[in-house]
């Protein structure tokens, strides 16, 4: 029996399927119906509560039922090994550590600037929303 796809989706897809229908509203509804593993980290949810505070005005205690229903169908893991491949945004390296420590099938970013660029990590393909939507993945 083969494992359930893995799918590490970097804060600002995490964002936009909560503001927004979409793409990445579908991929979170997708691991939400164990069809895939959403895998996070404390590192990514942690951005992710700070970005939904300090943005969009959520509440300690809105963030805090977000972080549950996360925490309900994601397997959260506690990345080993440190990776430091993108200097110009540090907290995008908290993306690859999770995916590496995972050991996921794909990334899904909406950064066009420093995750979308690699292609590829550590054999990982990192794609945008829309074209893993697209690939049916």
């Amino acid at each position: 029996m083969t494992r359930p796809l893995r799918v590490v989706l970097d804060t600002n897809v995490l964002v936009s399927a909560l503001i927004a229908d979409g793409p990445p509203r579908r991929i979170v509804e997708r691991c939400r119906s164990m069809d895939a593993v959403l895998v996070v980290s404390d590192a990514i949810l942690s951005e992710l509560s700070e970005v939904m505070r300090r943005k969009f005005g959520w509440s300690a205690g809105q963030v805090a039922v977000l972080l549950q229903e996360l925490r309900s169908f994601a397997l959260v893991v506690a990345p080993a090994r440190p990776v430091n491949r993108i200097d110009d945004d540090p907290a995008d390296n908290r993306v690859l550590e999770c995916a590496l420590e995972a050991q996921a099938d794909v990334i899904v970013s909406g950064d066009t600037r420093h995750l979308q660029p690699l292609m590829f990590f550590d054999g990982i393909p990192i794609l945008s929303p829309a074209a893993f939507v697209e690939r049916g993945l």
